[in-house]
């Protein structure tokens, strides 16, 4: 009986780790795409090139690649660290975006 409830838990946490990790996709893409829409207005205005958007190409591709690894953490019984490293990819990513919209903009 013991292993049953060990069973239920595991599931369940596996679930609410699932839905955490899509709750940070959809915060993480949100920022991006307010940095696209940053850069975009950017583009316009100060009339650089396309290859400004590439820290926000980078950020989509590396995110899920994160999310692919905290995933392996996590069902390598590491379940704090797996949301730790969740948690801190995206802050880290949505800062370096904001560092380069920051960038673009002269002073």
């Amino acid at each position: 009986m013991h292993y049953d409830y060990e069973r239920t838990n595991t599931s369940a946490a596996k679930l609410f780790f699932m839905f955490f990790q899509m709750i940070m996709v959809l915060i993480v893409y949100g920022f991006i795409y307010t940095a696209m829409v940053g850069v975009k207005l950017a583009i316009s205005k100060y009339a650089l090139s396309s290859l400004t958007y590439l820290p926000e190409i980078a950020a989509i591709i590396l995110y899920p690649a994160v999310l692919y690894r905290t995933r392996k953490m996590f069902n390598q019984k590491k379940h704090l660290r797996a949301v730790a490293w969740c948690m801190a990819w995206a802050s880290v990513i949505i800062v370096v975006l904001y560092l380069h919209l920051s960038k673009l903009i002269p002073a």
